[in-house]
């Protein structure tokens, strides 16, 4: 499982590189990773602080976070 979580790291990540910023819907039709563990790396991501989330209302949007504490463009 250990791997698997690894592979969906990197596959999350590349995506949020090329949107910038995308919420959970967004970044599973472009992943087509199963949601719960989508969110449970997406979780993992924010609370080492490779990701960052903001909430717009319920949406969650999600986008990489560049050394400095800034969002990527």
């Amino acid at each position: 499982m250990r791997r698997k979580h690894e592979n969906a790291e990197e596959l999350i990540l590349r995506v949020l590189r090329e949107l910038g910023e995308a919420n959970i819907n967004a970044i599973r039709r472009k992943t087509g990773l199963n949601y719960y563990l989508l969110i449970k790396v997406l979780e993992s991501l924010v609370s080492r602080g490779v990701v960052v989330e903001r909430r717009i209302g319920r949406l969650r949007v999600f986008a990489t976070r560049l050394t400095g504490g800034q969002r990527t463009a």
